[in-house]
């Protein structure tokens, strides 16, 4: 009975510090990734097969999406 009592008071959704910094790592470099795709010429673009539209639909998405 006490163990059911101490998970209730336990926070469900709880994030370790390491998680936290991976996430905002991994957020930083899709920034910086979107960024590098919206300054790409449009032939740069066609060599990897993405259009104008799609590369700046990509590029304006924040950084969490």
């Amino acid at each position: 009975m006490h163990n059911a009592t101490l998970k209730a008071h336990t926070p469900a959704h709880t994030i370790s510090a390491t998680a936290a910094f991976n996430w905002v790592v991994e957020s930083v470099r899709i920034a910086s990734q979107r960024r590098s795709l919206a300054k790409l010429s449009w032939s740069a673009l066609d060599d990897i097969g993405v259009t104008e539209a799609q590369a700046m639909r990509e590029a304006h998405k924040p950084f969490w999406a």
